[in-house]
């Protein structure tokens, strides 16, 4: 059975509950807690509860891990019952108390809106800090990926800026407590957000998609997302990987818990080969369950298994071969595929006439001859008609044709060759 511990963090397993509704309070945490991650953040108190999420195009495709996006709707929303850091630190001890001791806790300080709203908001921070980390907590989180959280009110921030004064802070209040910098990959350079982060001491660094964005129906009036709120989903997937790659491939060493769309087991896992230490769950977490987030970890267990990664180290990472190819390499597996676009014929049989391969040749290299489809001497091999046959009368083994130059080259999975995410 694959291990899933995550050394660097000393984590059960490389999934993070994000500071959302499913972790606002002990109860929620201690009900999120059992999906069994390997971290929960405990949500900063003050943004009151409820306000519900919309997933589209509906459940159904989060439940079976289908492309989805999310984004907060119009449900109620009532003021948070924790009103003082007092009753805070209490939610702490009591998760501390009724919690299994090996979930780690990682307690939410500070939001943007602070400094909006002006005020001591510094020495608020360093206070919570130390009060939080009196009361057991195991790490503490500042959150900074709120979507605008690089303009509010007519006003930018200088993030980056801000960011390093902030992870100072907090260390100098508790240095003897990680300090986990959850980063924005809205309007702000994501790369540089992790180097500065890394220099300034923080533990850990959570570049998460999630964006400011309008979505309607077309009817806009029935519309459930509030415009303007937190976007993101499945299709927000790769820009967080490739955020975590560059920064891997780019000599970033920190450990990360990346996050978004991480709606099933095969994004999490792609977040993961990355170079991402961890993963966050957030919308999942909050739309789908403890249930939905606990088949995702027991799904990522059994991929593992089944393809060959006994543990994180041989995991973790695994993907950057792809993003670090030579750009010979690169070049020439590209062509290899081309030149199979450009050699292979029309399977006459399953030709149906249908003219989408036609429709989207743009070299006069295909044409329709007595109701079926036939390559010409114009065709390059750039594989538009590939992607649009709907028979299969146009096929080459894509999969095969990509993967032969890596065998090749005896570049295998599962054999860390880059100590770039160690």
């Amino acid at each position: 059975m694959a291990d899933l511990y995550v050394k660097k963090m000393g984590m059960i397993n490389p999934f993070v509950v994000a500071s959302s509704p499913a972790t606002q309070g002990a109860d929620n945490v201690l009900k999120s807690a059992k999906m069994r991650p390997g971290a929960i953040v405990l949500r900063n108190f003050g943004h009151g509860a409820g306000g519900g999420s919309f997933i589209g195009p509906d459940a159904a495709a989060m439940y079976g891990g289908k492309m989805a996006i999310s984004s907060h709707a119009v449900g109620r929303q009532v003021k948070d019952k924790i009103t003082s850091l007092e009753q805070y630190c209490e939610e702490v001890h009591k998760i501390k108390r009724e919690m299994d001791s090996d979930i780690k806790l990682w307690v939410s300080v500070g939001h943007y809106s602070d400094i909006v709203k002006g005020g001591d908001w510094e020495s608020d921070w360093a206070r919570q800090a130390k009060e939080l980390t009196r009361a057991g907590a195991d790490a503490i989180e500042l959150h900074f990926n709120t979507p605008g959280v690089a303009v509010a009110k007519d006003r930018t921030f200088a993030y980056h800026q801000l960011l390093r004064h902030s992870i100072e802070l907090i260390r100098k209040a508790v240095p003897d407590t990680p300090v986990m910098a959850k980063l924005a990959i809205e309007s702000v350079d994501a790369l540089t957000s992790m180097r500065i982060a890394q220099a300034a001491g923080a533990a850990a660094a959570g570049p998460t998609a999630r964006w400011k964005a309008f979505y309607m129906d077309l009817d806009w009036r029935e519309t459930q997302a509030r415009p303007g709120s937190g976007y993101g989903g499945t299709q927000a997937t790769p820009l967080a990987c490739y955020s975590v790659a560059e920064a891997r491939t780019a000599g970033v060493t920190i450990p990360l818990y990346a996050g978004g769309g991480v709606f099933n087991y095969e994004n999490a896992l792609r977040i993961l080969m990355s170079g991402s230490e961890m993963v966050q769950f957030g919308a999942l977490a909050c739309c789908g369950g403890t249930a939905a987030c606990k088949r995702v970890i027991e799904q990522v267990s059994s991929w593992m298994d089944a393809n060959g990664y006994p543990d994180m180290d041989s995991l973790v990472g695994d993907g950057l071969k792809l993003f670090q190819m030579d750009k010979d390499f690169a070049q020439a597996r590209q062509n290899r595929l081309g030149d199979a676009y450009q050699s292979a014929q029309v399977d006459t049989d399953k030709c149906v006439g249908c003219g989408r391969c036609l429709d989207v040749c743009w070299n006069k290299g295909i044409e329709i001859r007595n109701g079926k489809a036939a390559k010409t001497d114009g065709c390059i091999g750039c594989g538009y008609c590939f992607q649009v046959c709907p028979t299969g009368a146009l096929y080459v083994d894509k999969a095969g044709i990509l993967k032969a130059p890596f065998e090749e080259a005896g570049i295998t999975r599962g054999v860390h060759s880059t100590d770039s995410s160690d």
